[in-house]
């Protein structure tokens, strides 16, 4: 059984745009950085690659991401012992759907003990391949965390008294339009990374905190809000992050199985946006 994590890849373009070439959407560029093949020697002697690159329907990839480097193995042969030098090269799937900006990687524990390094690796990847220096652009990643039980105490709150949120330089088209996109337009003309604004009052409206906290879900940013549940109780803090999307899946040997990740990305994504059954 393969336990895939999702993550939001962001996408920055050159803000110069690049000479002689046709200026590319984000997803555009994923694609191209990806479709190249990179490999880097990320740590001494130990270098990444992505590979299998294959098209799946409807605007999705799959690839394979992992490393090489050279073990030695101590053998017994013909009355010696010696050592023998071989290369080793394990790798992990992913699945990526191009629009979304959103993929799957697979747990592999020969590459790293959390999935979250695997991505770490795939971004550091992604960052130092020839092709995103031809371009002058740069990535990100971050996991993609479930915000069903945030959610359901603001829903249920008394009173929310305290909310805070981060926010990076702006990427995804679908965030909040009227808190986010501007916050995000801000950090990006201070020429800013990261970014975090705070609200109080005695009673904040939780139905508007709710559209924020799932364009920070889906985005990889945090949110954290102080509640009371009830008119006597104490406050208490809730945090999006630390709930990470999980999901399973028996094999990927063929295109129907990567195809069914794909939708499963696709339809835990609405989840996280609320846009399930809205179309």
């Amino acid at each position: 059984m393969l336990e895939f994590q999702l993550f939001r890849i962001k996408v920055y373009p050159s803000a110069q745009g690049v000479l002689f070439e046709q200026p590319k959407t984000p997803p555009e560029i994923l694609k191209d950085v990806i479709f190249s093949l990179p490999s880097a020697e990320l740590r001494k002697d130990m270098i990444w690659h992505i590979g299998n690159v294959s098209t799946l329907e409807e605007g999705g990839l799959y690839f394979r991401i992992g490393r090489t480097t050279k073990s030695t193995l101590e053998i017994y042969k013909d009355g010696n012992f010696d050592e023998q030098e071989f290369e080793t090269a394990p790798y992990t799937h992913v699945i990526l759907d191009i629009w979304l900006e959103v993929c799957a990687i697979a747990k592999k524990p020969k590459l790293s003990p959390k999935t979250t390094g695997i991505a770490n690796q795939f971004v550091r990847l992604l960052n130092e391949s020839e092709r995103t220096r031809q371009i002058e652009a740069s990535f990100d990643i971050e996991a993609i965390n479930d915000p069903t039980d945030f959610i359901d105490h603001l829903r249920q709150a008394f009173s929310v008294s305290k909310f805070w949120v981060t926010f990076s330089r702006p990427n995804a088209w679908d965030v909040n339009e009227h808190f986010v996109k501007p916050a995000q337009k801000l950090l990006e003309d201070l020429n800013g990374e990261k970014g975090k604004t705070e609200l109080e009052g005695d009673n904040l409206n939780p139905e508007n905190l709710e559209d924020i906290a799932r364009s920070a879900a889906s985005t990889g940013d945090d949110a954290s809000v102080w509640l009371q549940t009830s008119e006597t109780s104490q406050k208490v803090r809730k945090r999006l992050k630390g709930n990470p999307i999980v999901v399973r899946q028996e094999d990927v040997a063929d295109p129907e199985h990567k195809m069914m990740i794909l939708q499963i990305i696709r339809e835990n994504y609405k989840r996280v946006r609320g846009t399930v059954g809205t179309e």
